[in-house]
């Protein structure tokens, strides 16, 4: 963990222990801007917005999305972790192949995927289970495929992300559509042994933080005066 991380946490932690709700409805305005704001997915809409042609924009995000896989020991021998603490195999957002995971009850085969878990939560014996995300490549073969790149890269689905093509991936493949809509079900020991295709950058990383963040707890108006008159 690097000085900049650690700095960002420690003001947070600082609010957290100075500004003290003193009540119930206090709370509840306090955390509105942090459970359910949706600002962090608007900016990335708007940054790709200023981009303005979709070519430009797939240039921009397939050199920023992905690295190749981060390996435990490369950090440890940089000084990025902390030896005595536990090691990692897998990391969030990783994408993956293996035929161990399932989908409504059914074994899915020859299928990318991407670790939705924590990071904390993908260490041996630590928990059972781990979520992951279906990746469908997106073949220049496909007469929707300018289209799909369109508006994947406008990053205002709530369905899909947008992800570059992996350097394992056929040469019709222009790009990958990461599902949101479904969730894949894998043991944590199963996944363990998945073979890795690429890491998330750190931005990457960040990006699919909020699109995850505010497909599951997005909030409407509605909601809100449904749930505030009860």
């Amino acid at each position: 963990m690097n000085q900049t991380t650690n700095n960002s946490q420690n003001e947070l932690l600082s609010e957290a222990e100075t500004n003290i709700p003193k009540d119930l409805p206090e709370l509840e305005r306090y955390l509105q801007n942090y459970s359910h704001d949706d600002q962090a997915i608007k900016t990335i809409q708007q940054f790709s917005k200023n981009l303005k042609k979709t070519k430009y924009r797939q240039d921009v995000f397939n050199q920023a999305l992905i690295r190749e896989p981060i390996y435990y020991q490369d950090v440890v021998a940089r000084g990025l972790a902390d030896p005595e603490k536990d090691s990692f195999t897998l990391l969030q957002g990783d994408i993956v192949s293996t035929n161990a995971a399932y989908f409504l009850g059914e074994r899915i085969e020859n299928t990318k995927f991407a670790i939705a878990s924590s990071t904390c939560d993908l260490v041996k014996d630590r928990r059972k289970y781990a979520a992951l995300l279906r990746v469908q490549p997106i073949s220049n073969q496909n007469s929707e495929a300018k289209t799909t790149l369109s508006q994947l890269l406008q990053f205002t689905s709530t369905q899909r992300m947008y992800l570059p093509p992996f350097a394992d991936d056929s040469s019709d493949i222009v790009g990958n559509s990461l599902l949101f809509d479904g969730i894949v079900q894998i043991h944590l020991d199963d996944l363990l042994l998945a073979q890795r295709h690429a890491s998330l950058s750190l931005v990457g990383w960040r990006i699919f933080g909020s699109m995850v963040r505010s497909i599951l707890v997005r909030a409407g108006e509605d909601e809100v005066k449904m749930r505030s008159s009860i």
